[in-house]
């Protein structure tokens, strides 16, 4: 796990400051390349990593939270005058697992990993079916983590007893939880089968829901786009 993802996991186990500061994590521009001169890109459906913490030891991946969350950045994406298709719709569940298994490792990687890393043949051929040359995915990483939770988890924290364990199963979401979100975004040549840009954007500050939050984030992720 690298230190990307770690700093966005500790955000559940550490007192989260006064003032929240949004920050950048791996980024990657491939030589030559200016992406903001491309013309259209096949915008595939986003793929959102999404966790709800209801004690210190026990978190959930929470299949309506990940809903919730690919909806609105779809309809933020759709909603902006960004150079993208319609959503592309891809199978992560069936024939386009290679494609949900490489976004999810987006939160691991290091701005030194992208230059080489090898895009799916699977996404490739999903690019190439819309008749585009480049695509461009969206991956979302975040959590809500409950009140109860965590005031419990200060009180452990002091003794170093916060452990986490994940499992499938949705929960209630409610105001004044604690919360985290993170965006990744890649753009992918097919014809070199390479990523050729690269963004992301950390928050401990951002609700995973909230369209204003969100949204801002957005800017930021697509600013070579805008």
């Amino acid at each position: 796990m690298n230190k990307n993802k770690r700093l966005l996991l500790a955000m559940v186990g550490i007192l989260i400051a006064a003032t929240m500061l949004t920050s950048c994590g791996a980024t990657y521009s491939a030589s030559g390349t200016n992406v903001s001169k491309i013309d259209e890109l096949a915008f595939i459906e986003p793929k959102s990593l999404m966790y709800y913490f209801d004690s210190p030891k026990s978190g959930y991946l929470d299949s309506s939270l990940v809903a919730a969350s690919e909806r609105l950045i779809t309809d933020i994406i759709t909603s902006s005058r960004y150079p993208f298709t319609d959503p592309v719709a891809a199978d992560y569940t069936g024939e386009g697992a290679s494609i949900a298994k490489w976004i999810d490792r987006f939160s691991d990687l290091e701005s030194s990993d992208i230059k080489n890393l090898r895009v799916p043949k699977a996404l490739t051929e999903l690019i190439k079916s819309t008749g585009h040359r480049y695509g461009i995915v969206v991956h979302a990483y975040g959590y809500i983590e409950s009140n109860e939770a965590y005031n419990q988890e200060k009180l452990e924290e002091l003794v170093g007893n916060i452990i986490r364990t994940v499992f499938d199963e949705p929960k209630r979401y409610t105001a004044g939880d604690q919360t985290g979100n993170a965006l990744y975004t890649a753009v992918i040549d097919t014809q070199t089968d390479r990523v050729i840009y690269f963004n992301s954007v950390l928050s401990n500050a951002d609700h995973p829901l909230s369209r204003k939050n969100v949204g801002n984030q957005m800017k930021s992720l697509l600013r070579k786009f805008n």
